[in-house]
């Protein structure tokens, strides 16, 4: 069911401050509610899912979404915004004000624990705004990050083909430099 209970401000979250936006996540069955909150300049950069659905819902704001390479301005009134897998999607909030998202991400999948971890390193400072390591232990999480969910969610940045030659290569260069999550 597409209708949900808003998440609120209160509920723990997850903060990425390099890509500017806040996660909570709650599982309901076989799916996921993420709720997102998008600062001014936030975006999630642009991604696919080869194996999860998604349906993304301004609750709050305006935010600009990405699909299959157009952009569309969103706000509430517009209501969902349906994400097949395998195709390319990206988020942004280019307004003045904090946007408040919602999707539903069918199956859930390892989704939680990826954002999750990406969040952690955003804070620890392994990576920048395009996704590129900063640094040795940058290039050893990232490589083996990108390997260990490479079946849900792949980043376009760098181009996956290049990260399909890359990654195999830089972790096993970097295995025993891999900082640890959690």
């Amino acid at each position: 069911m597409w209708y949900r209970r808003w998440m609120t401000a209160t509920q723990p979250r997850t903060h990425d401050p390099v890509h500017r936006v806040s996660m909570a996540f709650e599982r309901e069955g076989d799916g996921l509610w993420v709720t997102t909150w998008l600062d001014p300049g936030g975006e999630l950069p642009e991604h696919l899912h080869p194996s999860l659905d998604e349906r993304w819902e301004v609750v709050d704001g305006v935010a600009d979404v990405k699909v299959a390479g157009e952009w569309r301005h969103l706000d509430a009134a517009d209501g969902p915004v349906m994400v097949a897998r395998g195709v390319r999607h990206a988020l942004r909030n280019s307004g003045a004000a904090q946007a408040h998202l919602r999707t539903w991400v069918t199956p859930a999948g390892g989704l939680e624990a990826f954002l999750c971890e990406s969040a952690w390193a955003a804070q620890e400072g392994l990576y920048d705004a395009r996704n590129l390591p900063r640094g040795l232990r940058g290039a050893a999480w990232i490589a083996d990050f990108a390997l260990r969910y490479r079946d849900e969610t792949v980043m376009c940045s760098p181009p996956p083909a290049l990260q399909r030659a890359v990654l195999p290569v830089v972790a096993r260069l970097t295995r025993g430099r891999l900082p640890r999550f959690g």
